[in-house]
This record gives C-alpha cells, sequence and structure tokens, in this order.
C-alpha cells in the first residue's frame, strides 16, 4: 500500500527532479517507509534509478534534462526489505512499475511464474510478481490478479505506459493527458500543487458532488483531471500522445435461483474464508475494526477461525444512547476472546472537524464519520494493516433504503394512473410556486427508476445554485450513463438494479474513497475481504428472494453468524457509525463551521448564488432549527474545501 505519482512530458521543456520530489512527496502519508524514483528521456530510453540514498545509474543523464518521472513512496506490508523498493526493474530493464496496493494471491503466480521460465530478485515480492506478470501476459495480466491496486507500468522499448485499477475501485489513480503531458497520482494533490498552472473548477464534477456529497469517476473536481474508472486499463502511446482505455471485467448479471438458503449460506462461507486467508498475508502485524454490525463481525469470526490467532479488534462507542452500539462490541470481543479497545467518541470536539475535512483532496462530505478517522488514529499505535467488513451492504442488498426506495416507486406508478396529481404539480411547476418536498414527488414521476433512486438519495435542489447551472435534472449527469445502459440491457430485478449501480458508483465514488484517504492519512493498509471479487461475483448470484427475506436484509451473511450469537443480536436493525451532524449544529461553537457560508466573499460564492442559496436556506444566518443538517454539512465542506485549494483554483 503505497503511494504512486508519474509525469511524462511531450514538449521540450525539462522539469526540476526537486520539484518533482516534492509533488511525490506529497504522498508520504501514504508510504511513510521510504521512496524511490526514476527519471530519464523517454525518447532516448536514458534513465536513473534512486531508492532512498541509492541510485543505479544506467546513463551518464544530467540531471537538468530528462521528459519522465515516476515515483513511489512505500509502506511496507509484504517483503520488508530493500530489494522490494520502487520503481522496480524487471530482468529485462524492458519495463518500470510503481504499484500501489496488494495482490493478495501472489503465492499463487509467482509459482506459474517460475514454472513459465521467469526468474525473481526479491524473496517474495508481490510487486515483482505484477511486473512479470505483466511482461508475461500482458492486458491478460489482470484477469488473474487477486487484490486491490492502481499501477503504471512504463515500457521502454514501446515507449507507452499502462495503468489499471482494481474490479471494485479500492484504490484510485488520477491521470492528465494534454498535448504538453500525460501524468498521474494515487492522489490530487502532485497534480495541483508545484505547478504554475491554476485550475478550472469542473462544473459537471462541483454539480456531482451538490447533489451527491461525492465526485463519481471519471469525472474529478478540475476540468482536465480525470479517474480512471475500477475494473479498467488504459494505454498511453507516448509517441502518439493517444490514450486508448478498456473494462476488463464486470459481474456476472445471471441469478442461481434453484439453490437453497442453506446452499448458498454454505458456499459464501466457504468464499468468504478464502478472501480473509489471502488478507491475512502479510509480513507485519494485522488487527481489525468491529462496529457491532453484521459485516464487520463475521470477518472478525473468520480472521479467529483461520488458524486461531490473537489480533486487537478497534471499535468506537458514542455517549449518546441512541448511537451506542457498544454492548454489541463487547459482545463480540468477549465470544471471540479478543481484545477490545474501544473508543469512546467525543461528538463535540469541533476543533476536530477542519482537520478531518482537509484529509480529503476533493470536497467529500462524508468526512462526517469521525469514529471512522478516531480508529485509525488509535490503531495506527500497533498496526499497518486493519481489516474491515467493507462491501457485505452492497453483495448482500443490505441496504434499508432500496426496501424503502421500492415502496416509494409502487406510490409512484399509482400516482402515474391517475391524472389529477399530475396536472396540479404541472400547474405548481410552471408557476414556480412548488414547495421543495413536492418538487420532488415531481421530479419522481417523471423520472426513469435510476433517475428516481439518484433524486430520492440526495439533496437536487443544490445543483440549482450554481451560478452556471440552469436547469439540472438527474438524466444530464452523464457520468452514469454507461451503468445505466448496462443495467437496461442485463434486465436485472429492482433490488439487483441498485445493487449493480451502488457498486459501480456510489461504493468506490464515497465509501472507498473515504475509507483509502482516511486510512492512508495514517499509513494504514484497509482491507476488505467482502470485496474480494470472486466472492462479490457469486454474492451477486443469490437470488432478491433469499438476500431479503421477511423484512431483514443480508440474510446469507447473518446465517454465518447465527452459530455464534442470539437473535437479537444477530436480526437487529442496523445502526452504523453515524453522524452526528445535528449535535454540532446545536453546539455554541456551530456559528464558527457557519463562518464561510455567511462570508459573501468565500470562494464558494465564484460558483454559488449567494442570495439564492441563504434564500432557500435561511437558517444559515437566523440560527440552525434541527433541519437539513446534511445540506448545511456539504455546503461546509465545500467551502472550507475551497478555501484549502483557493491558490490552485482559476476564479
Amino acid at each position: 500500500m503505497c503511494g504512486i505519482f508519474g509525469e511524462f512530458l511531450f514538449s521540450d521543456v525539462s522539469s526540476d527532479v526537486s520539484i518533482c520530489l516534492k509533488r511525490l512527496n506529497l504522498l508520504a502519508h501514504r508510504g511513510p517507509d521510504g521512496y524511490g524514483f526514476e527519471y530519464g528521456d523517454f525518447q532516448d530510453k536514458t534513465y536513473r534509478l534512486h531508492h532512498n540514498a541509492t541510485s543505479t545509474d544506467s546513463s551518464q543523464l544530467p540531471l537538468s534534462s530528462f521528459n519522465y518521472f515516476i515515483g513511489h513512496r512505500r509502506l511496507s506490508i509484504i517483503d520488508l526489505s530493500d530489494n522490494a523498493f520502487q520503481p522496480m526493474e524487471d530482468a529485462t530493464v524492458r519495463y518500470s512499475i510503481t504499484f500501489n496496493g496488494e495482490i493478495y494471491n501472489y503465492i499463487e503466480l509467482r509459482e506459474e511464474l517460475v514454472s513459465a521460465g521467469y526468474s525473481f530478485r526479491t524473496d517474495h515480492s508481490d510487486t515483482e510478481v505484477l511486473l512479470n506478470a505483466y511482461a508475461a501476459w500482458g492486458y491478460g495480466c489482470l484477469e488473474k490478479l487477486r487484490g486491490m491496486f492502481a499501477f503504471a507500468i512504463y515500457d521502454r522499448v514501446d515507449q507507452c505506459v499502462f495503468i489499471a485499477r482494481d474490479r471494485m475501485g479500492q484504490k484510485t489513480v488520477y491521470y492528465e493527458l494534454s498535448e504538453d503531458k500525460f501524468s498521474f497520482a494515487s492522489e490530487l494533490d502532485p497534480l495541483l500543487k508545484y505547478t504554475d498552472t491554476r485550475r478550472n473548477v469542473s462544473i459537471e464534477g462541483l454539480s456531482c458532488y451538490l447533489a451527491f456529497g461525492y465526485i463519481p469517476h471519471p469525472v474529478s473536481f478540475y476540468e482536465g483531471i480525470y479517474k480512471l474508472p475500477p475494473a479498467t486499463y488504459a494505454l498511453v502511446d507516448l509517441k502518439t500522445k493517444e490514450m486508448e482505455m478498456q473494462k476488463y471485467w464486470d459481474l456476472d448479471i445471471e441469478e442461481t435461483s434453484d439453490k437453497s438458503t442453506e446452499q448458498f449460506v454454505t458456499e459464501v462461507d466457504r468464499l468468504l474464508t478464502e478472501s480473509v486467508t489471502y488478507r491475512l498475508r502479510s509480513d507485519v502485524p494485522i488487527g481489525a475494526f468491529i462496529s457491532g454490525g453484521t459485516d464487520s463481525t463475521v470477518i472478525v469470526k473468520k480472521i479467529k477461525e483461520i488458524g486461531n490467532r490473537q489480533f486487537d479488534i478497534f471499535g468506537a462507542d458514542f455517549p449518546q444512547v441512541e448511537m451506542s452500539e457498544k454492548q454489541y462490541i463487547e459482545a463480540a470481543a468477549a465470544r471471540y476472546s479478543l481484545k477490545l479497545n474501544l473508543s469512546e467518541i467525543d461528538i463535540f470536539q469541533l476543533d476536530a472537524v477542519k482537520g478531518v475535512i482537509n484529509v480529503f483532496d476533493e470536497p467529500f462530505d462524508g468526512g462526517s464519520s469521525i469514529a471512522l478517522f478516531d480508529l485509525f488514529k488509535v490503531a495506527k499505535q500497533k498496526y499497518k494493516v486493519i481489516l474491515t467488513g467493507d462491501g457485505g451492504d452492497e453483495m448482500f442488498a443490505g441496504y434499508s433504503r432500496y426496501t424503502i426506495f421500492l415502496k416509494y416507486m409502487k406510490i409512484i406508478s399509482i400516482l402515474k394512473k391517475i391524472k389529477l396529481p399530475g396536472i396540479i404539480l404541472h400547474i405548481l411547476n410552471s408557476l414556480n410556486i412548488m414547495p421543495r418536498k413536492v418538487r420532488t414527488l415531481y421530479n419522481l414521476m417523471k423520472g426513469d427508476f435510476i433517475s428516481n433512486y439518484l433524486i430520492f438519495n440526495t439533496h437536487w435542489i443544490l445543483p440549482g445554485l450554481l451560478k452556471r447551472a440552469g436547469s439540472v435534472s438527474p438524466k444530464q449527469f452523464k457520468v452514469f450513463d454507461d451503468v445505466r445502459k448496462r443495467i437496461k440491457a442485463f434486465r436485472l430485478s429492482p433490488v439487483k438494479s441498485l445493487q449493480y449501480f451502488e457498486i459501480n458508483s456510489i461504493l468506490p465514488g464515497r465509501s472507498l474513497y473515504k475509507l483509502d484517504r482516511f486510512s492512508m492519512f495514517y499509513g494504514i493498509e484497509a482491507r476488505s475481504p467482502l470485496l474480494d471479487h470472486k466472492l462479490a461475483e457469486h454474492a451477486f448470484t443469490v437470488p432478491d428472494k433469499i438476500n431479503i427475506q421477511g423484512g431483514k436484509t443480508k440474510i446469507i451473511l447473518k446465517k454465518i453468524l447465527e452459530k455464534d450469537f442470539s437473535q437479537e443480536f444477530v436480526h437487529r436493525n442496523k445502526q452504523g457509525f453515524g453522524n452526528p451532524l445535528s449535535y454540532w449544529f446545536k453546539h455554541p461553537k456551530h456559528r464558527d463551521l457557519f463562518a464561510l457560508l455567511i462570508d459573501e466573499n468565500s470562494l464558494m460564492y465564484k460558483f454559488i448564488d449567494y442570495k439564492k442559496f441563504h434564500s432557500e436556506f435561511p437558517e444559515i444566518k437566523n440560527g440552525y432549527d434541527g433541519s437539513n443538517e446534511k445540506v448545511l454539512w456539504r455546503m461546509i465542506v465545500l467551502a472550507q474545501y475551497m478555501e484549502n485549494y483557493k491558490e490552485y483554483i482559476k476564479y
């Protein structure tokens, strides 16, 4: 788990190594255990390679003359030796790799490659396995990988760069391709900072943030910078300055409905054991997070079963009774005889709020999950690897919003058949006197299935506050066009459609983005066994009637836990970590949070209509009344982010 950065210049202008190193070191939190970099001339095929204080010179290339730089910040997890430093060359010196992530099945792949005649200079580095796998199988190596990754491989012979991202999108890679250069990085900062360029804000990216609270791939917050989609690779030809992109994996959309619940439980249990076993491969100690819920508890159960090892678990508790899961966390710790580190979350520590916002390189409103952030801070004292329960809701239809949304859609279907409500709503809309909540109903009656799901789960009024937005509807967000088409072509059931949509949008863009940024801020590798692609492929074949029974969700995972816990523990309503927004805003110091929203000179108001925003949400000035907490937090994050990055934003 690391940070990667690279840049290839197409003009005659040469960069400065010291500046490139500064940009690389913006990722030092992702890789605190060392660094490496390679730089040279991709046209002349001359270069130098440095690992910390050591270097390997393949030419007498002057330091002042180069047109490419590949950098790596290292978090040592597998093969801790200096031989495993990156960038890493293959034996033929044709390829160089910079790699962020883990290849969990590296042992099996290494054996296959040795049998095929490939040699290895490291003891057991998964990076060298990945590099030789690409040399052996080209793009086909991706089909063999079981892991999470974002990597770049530079081919000196063909003068091209291959970049790829894992199937679920656990690791991110941003890229920029222009007439002048091709660059990539694990996070946005190396592409923005220590350059002479101010960036235009992407109105599409900003609109997405306002609507959804995150920015879905492939767009970013800035024009010209994109995210490589999950399960996708791209080949950049440095000679022609062209990029070819290809999706290499997708979920199997066929349901297997002739199996019983018990058969699915047995198969999922086996695959989950296999997935956890792979993710316990490490040369450093491994701990786990536990929330008291199904997903994290089943992971802890599996870790304990595999080798009966001892490890620490980390949980969080809130002082408010309605947010506390303490009794369930302690019950799981006692059941598996594990040491529990339980953090008491003081949700009134407003001084830490800005610090949490500053972790993210794009506007992101999920930073209100302060419990998760605190857990990584505590775990850092002892562990570099933590297993989490992320992915269970998406894989096994665990979100209650699925069933709630489908009930709403039945009501909408009935209203569509009755003409009078539609006529009244149309008149109210044309007269521009439609109340906000009624406007949502009106949009639901006009939208398609996915558009309605977006409306149901977003604050649709916010994109309309943009000065350049005009009228925005869910159908106008092209970022979701590809997944819409696949859902329609696959003819998925309503629940499967929602699962597929979230796996291909919200999961990588929101949940996994937060997990990556929170964990890597503290130099921790977060591994999520429920996101194993083999397990995901099988989980997607489970019929809706088995996933959801009697109003209860995630039946398969819950049945795996039934042997160890009471029915009340297993089948209680989902709690989650919670977002203490209302408590923050009721605190006397909440005015500090609202300061940038009140200030008409805030950079945000170069893009947002100040008067319209305050007209829609008068509580900003008049005092918090207990409503619209998520909207206010979303705008607070945006305002703070833009102040943090104002020297890089063109306005």
